[in-house]
């Protein structure tokens, strides 16, 4: 019996790790899976098996997870890495350093990055597009800390784990991991997306009386929101029944504020509607009933959650042309390929998927191809055989 410990947060409904939790332990018998988690009760609400609050978003999470492990005696330790899942800064600096202790116990750790960041792209821009704070001041240093953490994470772990060969190219070229140690794994599909109506919120159930496009995902400036809400205040002058719905919510809230008055100022109160987080049910609604679905990114630094739901659903996509969005989407098969932080060209784009109807059909029978290749069962077994690859090879690095 093999027996892994996957450390992560496990929410919302959508979390990329809940999904790959519930494969492994619906799936693959032969594994135990136990899931190391933070220390928030709402996490045992979540239906997956085995979950332990283990570790606090601060500096112990280190040796939090690491005599949870002990005690669990595992075999293999997989963490996911972002850069403030554990916390803030000084946990993101620490995080290697877990890495480490992980591979002198024996834990045969696998990271994998959820993120990568070109080192060139680490600039003033980056950083307040990110909202950090002092962005001049900072940007010298981050392009410093970046590579140590990457680096020295990835030199400790025994396997990485990347979601696409772009961001694999990032991690060997920029970050110096070594190509050997990288497995690519994409982004897992869900297989099934069905919903009960009667669960879905009234003020989400209204919009299925409308013709809607749909935006769903964070608020947040790297979204590009602003340039969707620019574009579509042009293409509502020549249809004017079309209603644009942002799905989702922030934590950052003065660009929420941003949002909401840019709409209020193109007068677009009646055409564009913001309906805060929602549940899986709801979403499910949104996708299922919209027109197409609209992800308009200036960065795409990480695999896209959002873009794998619309997979599920078999839905026609438009998405910026860059990073991951560029690999995953072949323009006018399985989607539109638009420019990112580009309003008119956006718009064009709209107004071509509204008006032609067979486009959109033929993209949605082309995206069912995708959901096949990419169901979270095939993606569990891809990990397991990372899992068994740890346990060659011993010490030293």
């Amino acid at each position: 019996m093999l027996k892994v410990a996957l450390v992560s947060s496990i929410r919302p409904e959508t979390n990329y790790t809940a999904y790959l939790i519930d494969a492994l332990q619906k799936h693959h018998s032969f594994t135990e899976t136990l899931v190391y988690t933070d220390r928030e009760p709402e996490n045992l609400k979540v239906g997956l098996r085995n979950v332990r609050l283990v570790w606090n978003r601060d500096w112990p999470f280190v040796f939090q997870i690491i005599a949870q492990a002990v005690k669990d005696r595992v075999n293999v330790l997989h963490f996911q890495h972002e850069i403030n899942m554990y916390g803030g800064p000084r946990t993101a600096v620490l995080f290697p350093i877990l890495v480490l202790v992980a591979r002198i116990f024996r834990f045969n750790p696998v990271v994998t990055f959820h993120a990568a960041v070109p080192i060139k792209s680490l600039d003033v821009n980056f950083l307040k597009v990110f909202s950090w704070p002092y962005p001049r001041l900072l940007a010298p240093l981050v392009r410093i800390v970046f590579p140590l953490i990457y680096f020295s994470s990835g030199f400790f772990a025994k396997r990485v784990i990347a979601h696409s060969q772009g961001l694999k190219e990032i991690l060997v070229r920029d970050y110096h991991i070594g190509s050997g140690k990288i497995t690519v794994i994409p982004h897992g599909v869900p297989e099934d997306v069905s919903y009960d109506p009667l669960m879905v919120s009234p003020n989400i159930k209204k919009f299925g009386e409308s013709k809607f496009i749909l935006y769903f995902g964070y608020f947040h400036r790297r979204k590009g929101l602003e340039f969707l809400i620019r574009a579509f205040k042009e293409v509502s002058q020549t249809h004017p029944d079309l209603v644009l719905v942002l799905a989702g919510g922030t934590i950052i809230e003065h660009y929420l504020k941003e949002v909401e008055d840019l709409i209020v100022s193109m007068n677009l109160q009646e055409k564009v509607k913001i309906t805060g987080f929602v549940r899986l049910p709801d979403l499910r609604f949104l996708l299922e009933n919209s027109e197409f679905i609209v992800l308009p990114a200036v960065y795409s630094i990480a695999a896209s959650g959002p873009l794998a739901q619309v997979f599920a659903h078999e839905k026609a996509v438009i998405v910026s042309d860059l990073g991951v969005y560029r690999e995953e989407i072949v323009n006018n098969f399985n989607g539109l390929l638009a420019k990112a932080a580009d309003a008119e060209d956006l718009r064009d784009k709209i107004i071509t998927l509204i008006e032609n109807p067979q486009l959109v059909k033929t993209i949605s029978e082309n995206v069912a191809g995708v959901k096949k290749e990419r169901s979270w069962s095939t993606v569990a077994g891809q990990t397991i055989k990372v899992y068994l690859e740890t346990r060659e090879g011993r010490f030293p690095f």
